[in-house]
């Protein structure tokens, strides 16, 4: 018995060492982990006390001082090995001035205090709203109600505190122009989206040698691919960069500014509804005299995108970084072909043509997206446009496109054989988005019209038309495109007139002679 006791004395002690042995290396590994677990909150408490710290500066004048340059240039390495030290050093010592920051300007200038531009105004009349939140860059619930400017400026002092932002809460007008583009800025940013207000803006940097870059419309656009940048001479489908162009050039501004616009036509929503007991008054809903009462829907991420772009076309010219835009030249060509091609084509007995190089542009790249209706080819130099129906005019709602070969073999049909030729569905496809381009030409939400009135003189309507004829009565309809007040006028027959379910625009009596009352895109007098 004592034998065996003590054979078994030798096997426990050594089981005992081994069981403290690991409770002494779990101890221990907790211990580590302890140990870790603090340095690592101790290093996280660090960072946070060091960033507010940073934070945490006296006004503007000072900010730059607080801040060293090794950490500045830290935020900006990007950007530094992108345009180099020269460039960098000539972004960061430039002064730039944005007016108006909603969408678009609060996006492009969030983008250029980050981008390193240490100097800039910011102007805007206007407070934060709470539907201005889906497109706004840096506004929050807790701005709603505040300055927009004042806005940005708390938000960019957390994110770039060395910039120095001039805040002016005031509405841009030419009257006060000289001292609120005063300092000889670099880059003039408009993001105005007010008409004459734009107008005056651009006219007053023109004149001053101001470079200054424009954003044109951005409500009721959806698509990313269709922004450009271009001179303000060679844009196409966009209303507002339409009518700011009439006006410069009325003002004797052709070309030399650039601007951020979309080739996207705006027709797919509608201007929002002003209940019936407002429209009479409807100055009286809007913001200020002569600004808009009512709106477009806006999709956020356009906006954003203009601002963007804004501030990256901005930024480059400043930083001396080499960048063509797209010449969009090379597809106009393209129209023209197509163009001349059915001006060859054309026989007497097809009626007159309605339809111009831009015409042939919407109808390719929106309605048919630049390929055959019929096989799908994207090829641009087998495709064409020919009449739907030959029985009907050259106009933008009769145009199919086909390729060439396509083309020719639609040519020999009668309409009355579509179904049986090319079936039921397919015809019904293109009925669809031939009317949908009928819509769309004459329904445009933002394009400037012309209110039609029975009382205006002979004298007056020979200052809009020129030397058109006295005007119609009954059903013939003509309308003058591209016109001003003062302008030669080109008689050209309008779209067929079939909106009067439209409240935004105006009824036509038919038994009263109309005349247009002033300019616009769609003067109609019937």
């Amino acid at each position: 018995m004592n034998l065996n006791f003590s054979a078994r004395m030798p096997q426990q002690v050594e089981w005992k060492y081994l069981a403290a042995a690991a409770i002494g290396a779990v101890s221990a590994l907790a211990v580590v982990g302890v140990v870790q677990r603090v340095s690592k909150q101790s290093r996280v408490k660090s960072i946070k006390n060091e960033f507010k710290r940073l934070s945490e500066f006296p006004p503007m004048e000072a900010q730059k001082k607080e801040i060293p340059e090794e950490l500045i240039r830290e935020q900006l390495s990007r950007n530094y090995s992108f345009l180099g030290e020269e460039g960098m050093k000539s972004v960061r010592s430039s002064f730039v001035v944005i007016v108006g920051l909603g969408g678009v300007g609060s996006h492009a200038a969030h983008m250029l205090v980050r981008s390193g531009v240490q100097r800039i105004r910011i102007i805007d009349f206007d407070q934060v709203s709470l539907s201005s939140l889906n497109r706004h860059a840096v506004a929050v619930h807790a701005d709603v109600g505040t300055s927009k400017a004042k806005c940005l400026a708390t938000h960019f002092k957390e994110i770039t505190p060395q910039a120095e932002v001039e805040v002016v809460v005031e509405l841009f007008s030419i009257d006060v122009a000289d001292r609120l583009l005063a300092g000889n800025p670099d880059y003039v940013l408009d993001c105005i989206d007010n008409l004459n207000t734009k107008i005056d803006l651009l006219k007053y940097c023109h004149d001053h040698k101001l470079k200054v870059i424009s954003s044109m419309g951005a409500g009721a656009k959806a698509d990313p691919s269709r922004i450009q940048i271009a001179d303000i001479s060679d844009t196409s489908e966009d209303p507002l960069a339409r009518a700011t162009r009439t006006g410069l050039k009325k003002k004797g501004v052709d070309s030399g500014i650039a601007v951020v616009y979309s080739t996207e036509k705006p027709g797919k929503v509608k201007l929002l509804p002003m209940a019936d007991d407002k429209v009479e008054d409807a100055d009286e809903y809007a913001a200020l005299p002569n600004f808009r009462s009512r709106i477009l829907p806006v999709l956020g991420t356009l906006p954003a995108l203009f601002g963007m772009a804004m501030a990256s076309y901005v930024i480059c010219q400043l930083g001396n970084f080499e960048m063509e835009p797209l010449p969009i030249k090379l597809r106009r060509r393209t129209y023209d072909k197509i163009l001349g091609i059915i001006k060859m084509n054309r026989k007497p007995e097809d009626g007159d043509l309605q339809i111009n190089a831009q015409d042939v542009g919407y109808s390719l790249e929106e309605v048919w997206l630049g390929k055959s209706a019929l096989s799908g080819s994207l090829d641009k130099d087998k495709v064409t446009l020919t009449r739907w129906d030959a029985s009907k005019p050259w106009k933008v709602d009769n145009l199919i496109c086909l390729t060439k070969k396509e083309s020719d073999e639609h040519a020999k049909l009668d309409s009355s054989k579509f179904v049986d030729h090319y079936g039921k569905e397919f015809v019904t496809k293109v009925e669809n988005k031939l009317q949908q381009a009928h819509d769309n030409a004459i329904d445009d939400p933002t394009e400037p019209i012309v209110w039609l009135a029975p009382w205006v003189t002979e004298t007056e309507r020979k200052h809009v038309f020129g030397q058109v004829p006295s005007p119609f009565t009954g059903t013939d309809m003509f309308g003058i495109r591209n016109t001003a007040v003062g302008s030669p006028a080109k008689e050209t027959p309008a779209f067929d007139w079939k909106s009067k379910s439209n409240p935004n625009r105006p009824v036509r009596h038919p038994k009263e002679k109309w005349h247009a009352v002033g300019p616009g895109h769609s003067c109609i007098h019937g």
